[in-house]
Protein backbone atom coordinates (compact mmCIF):
# COMPACT_ATOMS: atom_id res chain seq x y z
CA UNK A 1 0.00 0.00 0.00
CA UNK A 2 1.36 3.68 -0.70
CA UNK A 3 2.45 5.50 1.94
CA UNK A 4 0.17 8.11 1.44
CA UNK A 5 -2.77 6.04 1.49
CA UNK A 6 -2.05 4.33 5.06
CA UNK A 7 -1.32 7.91 6.29
CA UNK A 8 -4.95 9.17 5.07
CA UNK A 9 -6.48 5.65 5.96
CA UNK A 10 -5.31 6.34 9.78
CA UNK A 11 -6.87 9.68 9.89
CA UNK A 12 -9.92 8.89 8.39
CA UNK A 13 -10.07 5.54 10.99
CA UNK A 14 -9.18 8.51 13.69
CA UNK A 15 -12.06 10.76 12.53
CA UNK A 16 -14.20 7.62 12.68
CA UNK A 17 -13.61 7.17 16.01
CA UNK A 18 -14.42 10.71 16.76
CA UNK A 19 -17.37 10.98 15.33
CA UNK A 20 -18.42 8.06 17.30
CA UNK A 21 -17.63 9.24 20.52
CA UNK A 22 -19.16 12.84 20.03
CA UNK A 23 -22.04 11.07 18.62
CA UNK A 24 -22.21 8.97 21.78
CA UNK A 25 -22.03 12.31 24.05
CA UNK A 26 -25.05 14.20 21.81
CA UNK A 27 -27.05 10.85 22.42
CA UNK A 28 -26.87 11.35 26.03
CA UNK A 29 -27.42 15.33 26.20
CA UNK A 30 -30.59 14.76 28.50
CA UNK A 31 -29.24 12.04 30.63
CA UNK A 32 -28.59 13.56 34.13
CA UNK A 33 -24.80 13.16 35.71
CA UNK A 34 -23.40 12.56 32.10
CA UNK A 35 -19.87 13.26 32.04
CA UNK A 36 -18.60 13.57 28.12
CA UNK A 37 -15.90 11.86 26.82
CA UNK A 38 -13.26 13.46 24.48
CA UNK A 39 -11.09 11.69 21.84
CA UNK A 40 -7.01 11.59 22.21
CA UNK A 41 -5.64 10.92 18.77
CA UNK A 42 -1.31 10.80 19.55
CA UNK A 43 0.86 11.13 16.31
CA UNK A 44 2.79 8.28 15.03
CA UNK A 45 6.80 8.02 13.84
CA UNK A 46 7.31 7.04 10.80
CA UNK A 47 7.63 3.17 10.07
CA UNK A 48 11.52 3.26 9.89
CA UNK A 49 11.80 5.58 13.33
CA UNK A 50 9.95 3.22 15.05
CA UNK A 51 11.84 0.15 13.95
CA UNK A 52 15.18 2.23 15.11
CA UNK A 53 16.22 2.28 11.37
CA UNK A 54 16.46 5.78 11.30
CA UNK A 55 16.72 8.05 14.15
CA UNK A 56 13.92 11.14 14.68
CA UNK A 57 14.87 14.61 14.29
CA UNK A 58 16.71 14.44 10.91
CA UNK A 59 13.92 16.24 9.13
CA UNK A 60 14.73 13.79 6.09
CA UNK A 61 11.81 11.76 4.02
CA UNK A 62 12.12 8.89 6.23
CA UNK A 63 10.96 12.01 8.84
CA UNK A 64 7.56 12.88 7.70
CA UNK A 65 5.55 11.32 10.31
CA UNK A 66 3.51 7.88 10.48
CA UNK A 67 -0.24 8.99 10.75
CA UNK A 68 -2.08 9.23 13.93
CA UNK A 69 -2.95 6.93 16.24
CA UNK A 70 -6.29 6.21 18.76
CA UNK A 71 -5.46 6.49 22.47
CA UNK A 72 -7.94 5.50 25.06
CA UNK A 73 -10.92 8.48 25.05
CA UNK A 74 -10.57 10.68 28.15
CA UNK A 75 -14.09 11.61 30.53
CA UNK A 76 -14.28 15.38 31.13
CA UNK A 77 -15.56 15.66 34.58
CA UNK A 78 -16.44 19.11 35.11
CA UNK A 79 -19.55 20.11 36.87
CA UNK A 80 -23.11 20.00 34.87
CA UNK A 81 -25.45 22.68 35.55
CA UNK A 82 -27.99 21.91 38.35
CA UNK A 83 -31.33 21.72 37.40
CA UNK A 84 -34.40 22.38 40.65
CA UNK A 85 -36.59 19.47 40.13
CA UNK A 86 -38.56 19.56 43.54
CA UNK A 87 -38.87 16.09 44.11
CA UNK A 88 -37.51 15.35 47.56
CA UNK A 89 -35.70 11.92 46.36
CA UNK A 90 -33.27 13.76 44.00
CA UNK A 91 -30.15 14.78 44.74
CA UNK A 92 -26.70 16.58 43.29
CA UNK A 93 -23.66 17.25 44.63
CA UNK A 94 -21.81 20.80 43.96
CA UNK A 95 -18.39 19.97 43.34
CA UNK A 96 -16.69 17.59 41.18
CA UNK A 97 -14.71 14.87 42.16
CA UNK A 98 -17.73 13.05 44.56
CA UNK A 99 -20.07 10.15 43.55
CA UNK A 100 -23.13 8.61 44.79
CA UNK A 101 -22.40 4.70 45.44
CA UNK A 102 -24.94 2.13 43.66
CA UNK A 103 -24.92 -1.84 44.55
CA UNK A 104 -25.58 -3.96 41.16
CA UNK A 105 -25.10 -7.78 42.22
CA UNK A 106 -22.07 -8.13 43.98
CA UNK A 107 -20.05 -4.97 42.89
CA UNK A 108 -19.93 -1.36 43.75
CA UNK A 109 -20.84 1.79 41.55
CA UNK A 110 -20.76 5.36 40.77
CA UNK A 111 -22.94 7.73 39.31
CA UNK A 112 -23.23 11.53 39.33
CA UNK A 113 -26.60 11.01 38.95
CA UNK A 114 -28.99 11.32 41.72
CA UNK A 115 -32.49 10.40 40.48
CA UNK A 116 -33.50 8.35 43.14
CA UNK A 117 -36.62 6.83 44.62
CA UNK A 118 -38.29 4.63 47.01
CA UNK A 119 -39.15 1.26 45.46
CA UNK A 120 -42.64 -0.18 46.82
CA UNK A 121 -40.52 -2.47 49.81
CA UNK A 122 -38.76 1.25 50.72
CA UNK A 123 -35.60 0.24 49.15
CA UNK A 124 -33.55 3.43 47.73
CA UNK A 125 -33.38 2.49 44.00
CA UNK A 126 -31.75 4.42 41.11
CA UNK A 127 -33.07 4.43 37.35
CA UNK A 128 -31.63 1.14 36.78
CA UNK A 129 -32.91 -0.66 40.09
CA UNK A 130 -29.36 -0.66 41.44
CA UNK A 131 -29.47 -0.42 45.48
CA UNK A 132 -28.32 3.37 46.46
CA UNK A 133 -25.87 3.01 49.81
CA UNK A 134 -26.07 4.95 52.68
CA UNK A 135 -22.82 6.08 54.59
CA UNK A 136 -22.65 2.86 56.52
CA UNK A 137 -22.76 0.61 53.85
CA UNK A 138 -25.91 -0.35 53.73
CA UNK A 139 -28.55 0.14 51.24
CA UNK A 140 -30.95 3.04 52.64
CA UNK A 141 -34.11 0.95 53.47
CA UNK A 142 -37.80 3.05 54.76
CA UNK A 143 -40.74 1.90 55.53
CA UNK A 144 -42.69 2.40 53.22
CA UNK A 145 -46.24 2.62 54.83
CA UNK A 146 -45.14 5.45 56.96
CA UNK A 147 -43.83 9.25 56.50
CA UNK A 148 -40.33 10.56 55.55
CA UNK A 149 -38.64 13.68 55.16
CA UNK A 150 -35.15 14.81 53.27
CA UNK A 151 -33.64 17.87 54.53
CA UNK A 152 -32.22 20.58 52.11
CA UNK A 153 -28.81 18.63 53.10
CA UNK A 154 -30.23 15.11 51.49
CA UNK A 155 -30.37 13.57 55.11
CA UNK A 156 -33.05 11.15 55.33
CA UNK A 157 -34.96 10.97 57.78
CA UNK A 158 -38.30 8.90 59.17
CA UNK A 159 -39.18 8.83 62.83
CA UNK A 160 -35.80 8.62 64.93
CA UNK A 161 -33.96 6.93 62.02
CA UNK A 162 -31.46 9.18 59.96
CA UNK A 163 -30.12 7.96 56.60
CA UNK A 164 -26.98 9.83 54.77
CA UNK A 165 -26.47 8.77 51.09
CA UNK A 166 -22.62 7.46 50.62
CA UNK A 167 -20.37 10.28 49.06
CA UNK A 168 -17.50 8.29 47.75
CA UNK A 169 -14.45 10.71 46.53
CA UNK A 170 -11.52 8.42 44.23
CA UNK A 171 -8.00 9.13 45.05
CA UNK A 172 -7.51 9.75 41.63
CA UNK A 173 -9.88 10.55 38.50
CA UNK A 174 -8.07 8.38 36.59
CA UNK A 175 -8.90 5.35 38.53
CA UNK A 176 -12.36 5.76 37.73
CA UNK A 177 -13.54 4.10 34.68
CA UNK A 178 -16.64 4.87 32.16
CA UNK A 179 -19.17 2.02 31.53
CA UNK A 180 -21.37 4.22 29.53
CA UNK A 181 -24.37 6.52 30.44
CA UNK A 182 -23.96 8.02 34.05
CA UNK A 183 -22.24 5.26 35.67
CA UNK A 184 -18.57 4.43 36.54
CA UNK A 185 -16.54 1.81 37.94
CA UNK A 186 -13.92 2.08 40.74
CA UNK A 187 -10.41 1.22 39.82
CA UNK A 188 -9.33 1.44 42.75
CA UNK A 189 -10.32 1.30 46.70
CA UNK A 190 -12.04 5.18 47.15
CA UNK A 191 -12.16 7.49 49.96
CA UNK A 192 -15.75 8.41 51.66
CA UNK A 193 -16.22 12.14 51.93
CA UNK A 194 -16.20 13.97 55.48
CA UNK A 195 -19.06 14.89 56.66
CA UNK A 196 -17.71 18.58 56.81
CA UNK A 197 -16.99 18.12 53.46
CA UNK A 198 -20.36 17.15 51.93
CA UNK A 199 -21.91 19.08 49.27
CA UNK A 200 -25.24 17.28 48.88
CA UNK A 201 -28.09 19.17 47.99
CA UNK A 202 -31.58 17.99 47.91
CA UNK A 203 -34.87 18.80 45.17
CA UNK A 204 -31.84 19.02 42.56
CA UNK A 205 -30.91 17.16 39.88
CA UNK A 206 -26.78 17.59 37.93
CA UNK A 207 -27.76 17.77 34.41
CA UNK A 208 -25.50 16.20 31.81
CA UNK A 209 -22.49 18.19 31.35
CA UNK A 210 -22.23 17.75 27.61
CA UNK A 211 -22.76 21.19 25.28
CA UNK A 212 -25.01 20.24 22.55
CA UNK A 213 -23.83 23.63 20.35
CA UNK A 214 -20.27 22.40 21.18
CA UNK A 215 -20.69 19.43 20.48
CA UNK A 216 -22.36 19.45 17.16
CA UNK A 217 -19.46 22.28 15.73
CA UNK A 218 -16.93 19.32 16.76
CA UNK A 219 -19.09 16.92 15.11
CA UNK A 220 -19.25 18.75 11.89
CA UNK A 221 -15.63 19.82 12.05
CA UNK A 222 -14.42 15.53 12.35
CA UNK A 223 -17.16 14.99 9.41
CA UNK A 224 -15.41 17.43 7.34
CA UNK A 225 -12.13 15.95 8.11
CA UNK A 226 -13.03 12.30 7.51
CA UNK A 227 -14.24 13.21 4.19
CA UNK A 228 -10.78 14.97 3.37
CA UNK A 229 -9.54 12.16 4.14
CA UNK A 230 -11.36 9.82 2.24
CA UNK A 231 -10.90 12.07 -1.11
CA UNK A 232 -6.98 11.81 -0.36
CA UNK A 233 -7.50 8.43 -0.53
CA UNK A 234 -9.46 8.66 -3.34
CA UNK A 235 -7.15 11.33 -5.18
CA UNK A 236 -4.06 8.53 -4.20
CA UNK A 237 -6.04 5.63 -5.67
CA UNK A 238 -6.47 7.11 -9.24
CA UNK A 239 -2.76 8.56 -9.32
CA UNK A 240 -1.43 5.24 -8.65
CA UNK A 241 -3.87 4.11 -11.09
CA UNK A 242 -2.67 6.53 -14.55
CA UNK A 243 0.38 6.02 -13.41
CA UNK A 244 0.15 1.71 -13.95
CA UNK A 245 -1.87 2.53 -16.99
CA UNK A 246 1.10 4.80 -18.11
CA UNK A 247 4.06 1.87 -17.22
CA UNK A 248 1.64 -0.48 -19.09
CA UNK A 249 1.76 1.02 -22.25
CA UNK A 250 5.27 1.79 -22.13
Amino acid sequence: MPYGVYLSAAGAQAQSHRMQVLSNNLANVDTPGYKPQETILQARFAEMIEEGEVPSGLGGADDIGGGVTIQKAKTQFAVGPMKSTGRETDFAIHDESSFFVVQRGEEQLLTRAGNFEFDSRGRMVNQSGDTVLGSDGRSIQIDPTNAFHVGPDGRIRQGSNAFELMLARPKSMGDVSHLGGNQFKPLAEFDLVPRSDRKVVAGMLEQSAVSPTGAMMELIETSRVYEANVRMIQNQDSVMGTLISRVLQS
